[in-house]
């Protein structure tokens, strides 16, 4: 047999409303507290990580595939434009110096574009790829090339 429910009354439908409010008011928090401490840990590796031989590798091979499929471009990586010192306003504006501002290991792959692909003939941009809620999101490395021989 079941047992019979609590009649029903206004103040225990507020009552439940507030507390459904309430827990999904922790499981925000809690979301959005996991999410800085991933962002954070996310950006301590930023500045400390090395580029390997492994990862320019995986990334001409990357280049080689795109340019095969007859694409102009390839984006390399992409990170948080919060981790730019300017918040990646100066790459979001294309104003000069954009990659003075890129942190840490992605100053690094604009140095190795700058020394190993340049030479090549390969172009290297960087660009704000969304905008979450109207704000500047992810930024997009990219390494380009001509359509033709000139």
């Amino acid at each position: 047999m079941t047992e019979p429910s609590p009649p029903l009354s206004v103040q225990g439908l507020f009552a439940a409303r507030e507390a459904e409010a309430k827990r999904r008011h922790a499981e925000a928090e809690a979301a959005e507290a996991h999410r800085k401490a991933e962002l954070q840990a996310f950006s301590e590796r930023v500045q400390t990580y090395e580029i390997t031989a492994e990862d320019r590798a995986r990334a001409i091979t990357r280049i080689r595939k795109a340019f095969e499929a007859g694409e102009r471009e390839v984006m390399i990586v992409k990170f948080p434009s919060l981790l730019c010192e300017d918040g990646g306003r100066r790459i979001n504006n294309h104003l000069s110096g954009w990659q003075d501002t890129l942190p840490g290991v992605f100053h690094k792959v604009y140095e190795w574009w700058e020394k190993e692909l340049a030479p090549g003939g390969f172009t290297f941009s960087a660009r704000i790829i969304d905008f979450p809620g109207g704000m500047p999101g992810d930024v997009g490395l990219f390494v380009g090339w001509p359509e033709r021989l000139e």
